[in-house]
């Protein structure tokens, strides 16, 4: 699967108070093994956000979020053409901060998933899809005592749209 992700940060946190949302960025997802309607594959999704809160930012421009992740769903076929797909995920996420071609420093922790694929098939070798999904990233940051929950938790609602090769 290749699709164009969007990742809308909310809360009391660092990426959503910090950074202008939604981040925008690229998916890659395979599922490569199959049992009866269940999958398990992995993902790798690439966003930025740019820095709209120095004070709380600091000397960045942006914030690129690099995440790997296994997940595992249940294909729902509603009909010969549409099926839902029910997934949860587990993985790693990393926050690279830079300003310009300079790097400042990364951020590293879990990502944990839960959500649904959309799948439309237009033949036997191609579909459309659309993902919605809750994301949790405990990030580990650190930091002084107040500060922990603010920069060390982070939730998104993560939008993604593309293709699978069936």
């Amino acid at each position: 699967m290749l699709a164009i992700i969007t990742n809308h940060y909310f809360g009391n946190n660092y990426l959503a108070q910090g950074h202008q949302n939604p981040s925008i960025g690229f998916q890659i997802k395979s599922d490569w093994l199959h049992y009866n309607k269940y999958s398990l594959g992995f993902g790798i999704e690439k966003s930025t956000q740019k820095v709209t809160e120095f004070s709380i930012g600091g000397n960045i421009d942006k914030t690129n979020t690099n995440s790997i992740n296994l997940f595992l769903s249940y294909q729902f076929k509603m009909t010969s053409k549409f099926s839902i797909r029910p997934e949860v995920a587990f993985g790693s996420i990393e926050l690279r901060q830079k300003s310009g071609e300079k790097f400042y420093g990364s951020q590293s922790g879990e990502r944990y998933g839960l959500g649904a694929n959309l799948n439309y098939s237009l033949n036997k070798a191609i579909a459309l899809y659309l993902n919605i999904s809750y994301n949790r990233y405990d990030l580990n940051v650190k930091t002084s005592k107040e500060f922990i929950n603010y920069f060390n938790n982070s939730n998104a609602i993560t939008l993604s749209s593309g293709i699978k090769f069936q």
